[in-house]
């Protein structure tokens, strides 16, 4: 792992400003998600996701969040103000807080810088994808079936 990415404080916020969370650790992961759930709340045709260790993890604003459980496993948490999400925490990972990249700021605001970012690791839940969008020819591995993690025929 780049030495650089252990110093890299990662800063994400809500549209508005009222909350946001920052991130002093090298993150665990970084993933595009094609289920119907990330699709219908993200208003895009998958959503990408930033894995940070959560004990590393500092909520600012913790007032202006309000919380949706959409699955018993699941929680997402977005501003009550703008409406923006800003978190997901998955009682199967404990350890991982999720955060949408699009809520990661950018080196202008503080952020990491682009080469800071991990390479994704794949497209998940492709079998749930939307029908109108064709999958990039990226090289990543894509993943689909029941759980979603099962890896998919090239």
């Amino acid at each position: 792992m780049n030495p650089m990415k252990e110093l890299t404080t990662w800063r994400a916020a809500c549209y508005c400003g009222a909350a946001s969370l920052s991130c002093r650790a090298a993150p665990r992961g970084f993933m595009h998600c094609h289920c119907g759930q990330c699709r219908r709340l993200s208003g895009g045709a998958f959503s990408s996701w930033l894995s940070l260790p959560g004990e590393a993890v500092q909520i600012q604003g913790q007032a202006a969040l309000r919380e949706f459980a959409p699955t018993a496993n699941g929680r997402r948490f977005f501003c009550g103000h703008c409406g923006s999400h800003l978190y997901t925490l998955d009682s199967r990972m404990p350890e991982i807080i999720g955060v949408p990249a699009g809520a990661v700021l950018g080196p202008e605001a503080g952020g990491p810088a682009v080469d800071a970012w991990p390479c994704a690791s794949g497209h998940y839940f492709c079998s749930d994808g939307a029908p109108w969008v064709a999958l990039p020819e990226d090289g990543l591995p894509r993943r689909g079936g029941v759980d979603g993690m099962s890896p998919l025929p090239d």
